[in-house]
């Protein structure tokens, strides 16, 4: 008997209070459509594991079995909220749906957080690999939900709504966050931006905490358009003005209005209710947001809003003619509902915006610097992204963007105009020594990049990432040690080398040096010299079903300051460096800097951390390192 293709499993389309609303009780039953793999009880898959531990009732509940019959010939089993095995069919389901869509737009396996190690000074290529992400349906009883970077876990609290009746909760009733696939997906969103950048738990500016918050919103709000059902319903309700109140915009309602301070849908990328009127308002572009607002959550907000601004400027631009046609050439819908083909027509126009520029924004991710992330930069990385993949930007994809980030004051660094081409990171600058240099450093790793790109297995995949992080590293520490006859045969020199690592952002035999810090100057240690941080292959589709075969490598170097007042404070320089195969040859496309020796950079991270500002985008120190105060905790960082 043939192995299924896929597995149907039924789940919430929004939240579970939408299911006793009239008005969307017809839409909010979905089936989720999951790729099929071999499932024990739990579910426990590839990626997933799911361990219904529940510590404040100090019992585990009965995992499901995806596999038995009764429940493979429902599609699963029935939404409930009172049944803790439906509780793990869903988590389940909305996790995988959100894997599928990085690996689609990544061109690669997803793998977990789980750093090259170090062992007697060198890269310990038999450090732990963890294969599945650790899932806790009912982890703990508080109006919380977060991912634990080192339990590898997501972990899902329930709580008791406000006893007050607002929206459609029982008031006093029992509210589970694993039940919103809003919160599902934005934080397998935090696990997966941390496999890929685990440096962006490093809060060395404002924007840093905030893209954590804001990325993840971001995939839960694009991939709610993949639902067809409920986009048409919205459409109808809203005779097409999705830029009205909808809830295709608006995340975790439920949740929201189950707090204390009944604040509505959690976030929302359309509007939000005002606090002097009480009414709901919708969201205007406002640049000085930008400029003043440090909390996380509020700051990712922005983003958010500019992310949803550019997918309406599409989806108007796109849906005009349409509109045009139904209104014999007015624009002007008459009074009533709209007809059921244009409902359709518009739906799909929606979807295929949506599900575009969500590929995009995860795209992006490749062409981002390892650390210190802006969402001035993130914008240059969306534009660059989508140039890669489509040349020519029929449809208007990144024209919207640069409007929408425009409109709400987000601005790039180092830039003359807004144009696409100036957007776009620019091919590095090299000279004949150093072209040789970079040459010379992708021939090590091309064939073993190219095994990795062939290979299915995760496991054997995450070691072959380690023994390439490995063997670049080795080169790039002590090449006249590993790459001497290489040096010899290309014509390069030891200062050819040097002068190469420096155009990469690497700084070498230096025991220590300073930077100039206003009328101070900053004494650094340089320790350690050098980090692999990644080696990522990415085999993509383009608009015109090429193939695209990149490898992105992420070099990172850590130092501290040695003495005064900010002592102990640790500043990174490093890079992105994007490669693609062609004509079975490695050619360097891009080198995203971000530079040790920049007294701006420096200047600002210090200014920030040891500010107001830092406080106010993230209070509580980290997991990872006791006594930093300026690492992102997830946990305390979702607390409402």
């Amino acid at each position: 008997m043939a192995t299924p293709k896929y597995r149907y499993l039924r789940g919430y389309t929004i939240d579970p209070g939408f299911s006793t609303r009239l008005d969307t009780m017809g839409v909010n039953e979905s089936v989720y459509k999951i790729k099929w793999e071999e499932l024990f009880p739990g579910p426990i898959g590839e990626y997933v594991e799911v361990i219904d531990f529940d510590p404040a009732n100090d019992c585990f509940y009965e995992p499901v079995d995806l596999d038995a019959k009764e429940i493979l010939a429902e599609n699963g089993l029935s939404p409930s909220e009172g049944n803790a095995k439906f509780h793990q069919q869903f988590v389940y389901a909305v996790i995988m749906q959100t894997i599928e869509n990085f690996e689609k737009a990544l061109g690669r396996k997803i793998i977990w957080r789980s750093n090259l190690q170090w062992k007697d000074g060198r890269p310990d290529t038999a450090a732990e690999y963890v294969q599945k992400l650790r899932v806790y349906p009912h982890a703990l009883m508080d109006a919380n939900a977060f991912y634990a970077p080192d339990k590898v876990a997501l972990l899902f609290g329930y709580f008791q709504a406000a006893n007050r009746i607002l929206g459609s909760n029982f008031p006093g009733g029992a509210v589970f966050t694993c039940l919103s696939p809003d919160i599902v997906a934005h934080e397998t969103t935090h696990a997966i931006l941390d496999s890929i950048f685990p440096r962006y738990l490093e809060n060395t500016n404002p924007d840093v905490p905030a893209f954590h918050e804001a990325f993840a919103d971001i995939v839960a709000l694009l991939q709610r358009f993949s639902n067809a059902k409920l986009l048409e319903h919205q459409i109808e309700q809203t005779r097409g003005r999705l830029d009205e109140y909808n809830v295709m915009g608006e995340l975790a309602t439920q949740f929201g209005q189950a707090l204390e301070t009944g604040r509505g849908a959690l976030r929302s990328a359309i509007g939000s209710i005002d606090k002097k009127s009480g009414k709901w308002k919708k969201n205007e572009p406002n640049p000085a947001r930008y400029q003043h607002c440090y909390e996380a959550h509020d700051r990712g907000a922005i983003l958010v809003a500019t992310i949803f601004d550019a997918f309406m400027r599409l989806y108007n631009f796109r849906t005009q003619d349409l509109l045009r046609i139904a209104t014999q050439g007015s624009g002007i819908l008459p009074q009533g509902s709209i007809h059921p083909d244009l409902v359709k027509r518009l739906s799909a126009e929606a979807a295929d915006i949506a599900s575009h520029l969500l590929w995009i924004c995860i795209r992006a991710l490749d062409y981002c610097p390892p650390f210190d992330i802006t969402f001035g930069t993130y914008l240059r990385a969306l534009i660059t992204a989508d140039s890669d993949i489509c040349p020519e930007d029929n449809n208007g994809y990144r024209i919207a963007l640069i409007e929408a980030f425009r409109a709400w004051g987000i601005f790039p660094e180092k830039v003359n105009t807004l144009s696409v081409y100036s957007l776009r990171w620019s091919p590095p600058d090299l000279n004949a020594a150093e072209k040789k240099a970079l040459k010379l450093m992708a021939g090590h790793i091309k064939e073993d990049v190219r095994k990795i790109g062939r290979m299915t297995d995760r496991a054997g995949i995450a070691l072959e990432y380690k023994k390439v992080q490995a063997k670049l590293q080795r080169v790039l520490v002590n090449p006249a040690v590993n790459a001497a006859a290489e040096w010899r045969r290309e014509g390069l020199n030891q200062q050819d080398w040097k002068n190469f690592l420096k155009k990469i952002g690497v700084v070498t035999d230096v025991k220590s040096f300073t930077i100039r810090h206003g009328k101070e100057r900053t004494e650094f240690t340089v320790n350690p010299k050098l980090e692999v941080h990644s080696v990522r292959p990415a085999f993509r589709t383009g608009r015109g079903d090429e193939i695209i075969e990149q490898v992105i490598i992420s070099l990172s170097q850590s130092h501290r300051i040695k003495s005064g007042e900010f002592k102990g404070a640790k500043f990174r320089g490093g890079c992105t460096i994007v490669l693609s195969i062609k004509n079975d040859l490695l050619e360097v496309d891009y080198i995203i800097l971000k530079r040790f020796d920049s007294d701006q950079r420096l200047a600002a991270q210090i200014s920030y951390q040891f500010g107001a500002a830092s406080l106010q985008a993230m209070p509580v120190s980290g997991y990872d390192e006791p006594g930093n105060t300026h690492a992102v905790n997830f946990q305390q960082l979702h607390l409402h």
